[in-house]
């Protein structure tokens, strides 16, 4: 088990995030943030580290809808 921090979990759920921005599915964040560890940091994340990152881009998810549906209702008042 490796050690990773706050910063590094930040950068797997911005992986997971892109990852899905473009492909849509939900079902690979986890992979593409525990890739995302193996190849930049050389570790293998845990499983409570990959599911908080995952956590942390879905959250941004909701963050960016929000932020596009205020925009748009801005833009049509």
């Amino acid at each position: 088990m490796a050690y990773l921090t706050e910063s590094q979990i930040h950068e797997m759920a911005d992986a997971a995030l892109t990852a899905y921005e473009v492909t849509g599915e939900k079902s690979r964040m986890g992979e593409v943030a525990a890739e995302y560890a193996a190849d930049e940091f050389g570790v293998s994340a845990t499983k409570s580290q990959v599911g908080y990152a995952v956590k942390l881009a879905l959250t941004g998810w909701e963050g960016i809808k929000m932020a596009v549906k205020a925009s748009v209702d801005a833009e049509f008042v």
